[in-house]
């Protein structure tokens, strides 16, 4: 690849060598490494302060905490990966060849993997400054992955914008045969087969054990900021890791609204109900598509660009007062109010007028079954922008909602209303938690969508959106994407017309992406 001028390198990484595998780690990524007689773990999790306790509960209910033990097969391998947080990755190297890769389907931080011969390269970096070779069918399916899931991590195809490098699968096991050159995937099942029915008891049970669960894990936490926007979520993030040690601070987002009138004295209420000040920050300025002063260099496009002004600003309040968390509610509505016994439904199809033929072939791919189950994690959080935080300012962005006991209890709950032909909703929260929710959060009619907010943003800032399409014009339509007609949309959507946004979200995501990193022309990197 030849690098445009100021491009930086990625942050620096960690290399862990095993027989016929080498796994690159970055430095915002917890690892820890198990060897026994017949096999070798590696465990990953963005968690530094949590990683000690996460590995070693899942070796006791994985039985792997024994010094000697058979080679593990492929059922013991699935028992294991049920009980991997879904915000972290289990590696196993068994004798004869064989890698096992489990990776939670929340994971915050990216994993890819690549072929040299019989010897496989994971990462948790892809290596776009290496000598890559850019993929053009990846980098369009990467819009076409904001415009069918908005701001999940792909989880239908494994492509990436770099050729030769796919990404490993959410909330799946991928097995690795290093003798033959062959690897195979499959969903990790959360939920046990044969369960009996559950109660509600039983319910409330799991939920207040899964969140006095989490508490625990933030006790050793000195300072912290949590995003307070008033209701269940984010209250329960911060009011179930509070403890007297813990200097905790709101911070909150307002817009001067009509529509908005009720939002801030619930945040008031909730601050005060939990004894926290609580700093406010003007929506105005952290319109979706907002600037950013730190260049996003995810490793791949995403939608999270979008809203990057907003965690620079959340971020930076959380480092300029020493704070090593910040609490967010990310994964509430997934987990309480969603069926997660069923299929995530697919949007529907983008306009084809901005597509080439191949680019639209990209867009067009379905999804299997397989891939689209809310039981494996993948549509409960998606946090790329978390490494991100962790690297550029420091905190680390904390959910409960993403913690694997949370998660079986929230199946839990969703197999209980599906026997009584119910759709889940929060009532078990305040019920199982109501000691952590003030009456202000509680008695609340509910929180206001954000889709007059997104309008105003597409006026506010399509110049903004338009002058980053123009930048990567040539690189646009070099991956089979119209400018033209994005600009047009641009210009549409910024006069407040009633068209759909989903085609300028995806060449944006794209777009700021290549910006981000200095690229800008087709010549400016090699080409597969």
């Amino acid at each position: 690849m030849t690098a445009a001028a100021g491009v930086a390198a990625h942050p620096a990484r960690t290399r862990c060598e095993l027989d016929g595998l080498s796994v690159d780690v970055r430095r915002s990524v917890a690892i820890r490494e198990c060897v026994m007689d017949r096999l070798s773990l590696l465990y990953l999790s963005l968690f530094d302060d949590e990683i000690e306790a996460r590995f070693e509960r899942l070796l006791q209910r994985a039985g792997l905490d024994g010094a000697r033990l058979p080679t593990p097969g492929d059922d013991d391998i699935r028992s294991a990966a049920s009980h991997v947080e879904l915000t972290d990755v289990l590696i196993v190297q068994r004798l004869r060849g064989e890698c096992a890769v489990v990776r939670g389907g929340s994971c915050t931080f990216p994993l890819f993997w690549s072929r040299a011969g019989s010897r496989i390269r994971l990462s948790t970096v892809l290596p776009l400054l290496e000598n890559a070779t850019f993929s053009r069918s990846g980098l369009a399916s990467a819009m076409a992955a904001v415009c069918h899931h908005g701001s999940y991590e792909p989880n239908a195809w494994t492509a990436t914008p770099l050729s030769g490098w796919w990404r490993v699968r959410r909330g799946a096991i991928t097995f690795f045969d290093l003798v033959h050159g062959t690897n195979r995937e499959e969903p990790v099942e959360q939920g046990a087969a044969g369960e009996a029915s559950p109660q509600q008891d039983d319910v409330v049970e799991c939920v207040r054990a899964a969140f006095a669960a989490y508490g625990c894990s933030q006790a050793g936490i000195a300072s912290s900021v949590v995003e307070l926007s008033g209701g269940y979520d984010s209250t329960l993030a911060a009011a179930a890791a509070r403890s007297m040690t813990n200097v905790m601070r709101g911070i909150s987002v307002e817009f001067p609204y009509y529509e908005f009138r009720f939002e801030a004295p619930v945040q008031r209420a909730v601050a005060a109900a939990m004894a926290i000040p609580r700093a406010v920050l003007d929506g105005t300025d952290l319109f979706p598509y907002a600037p950013w002063d730190h260049p996003p260099r995810f490793d791949e496009p995403a939608v999270f660009v979008t809203g990057i002004r907003h965690a620079e600003q959340v971020a930076g309040f959380a480092a300029s007062h020493g704070a090593t968390r910040i609490y967010v509610g990310h994964g509430g509505d997934q987990l309480f109010s969603t069926d997660l016994g069923g299929l995530e439904p697919m949007a529907a199809s983008p306009d084809r007028a901005p597509f080439a033929r191949q680019a639209w072939r990209a867009v067009r791919q379905t999804e299997e079954p397989a891939w689209r189950r809310r039981s494996t994690g993948c549509f409960v959080y998606d946090a790329r922008q978390d490494v991100w935080v962790k690297e550029t300012f420091g905190p680390t962005l904390r959910t409960p909602f993403s913690d694997n006991a949370v998660f079986k209890a929230a199946l839990s709950w969703s197999r209980l209303n599906a026997m009584q032909g119910r759709r889940p909703d929060k009532a078990i929260l305040a019920c199982a938690l109501g000691d952590l929710l003030p009456a202000a959060v509680t008695g609340r009619k509910g929180k206001v969508a954000y889709d007059g907010v997104w309008m105003r943003a597409y006026a506010a800032h399509g110049e903004h959106i338009g002058n980053t399409l123009e930048r990567v014009a040539g690189l646009l339509e070099h991956i089979g994407a119209n400018p033209a007609w994005l600009l047009k949309r641009t210009r549409r959507l910024a006069e407040w017309a009633p068209v759909s946004d989903r085609e300028v979200l995806g060449a944006y995501a794209v777009a700021a992406w290549l910006v981000s990193w200095g690229i800008e022309r087709p010549a400016d990197v090699a080409w597969e």
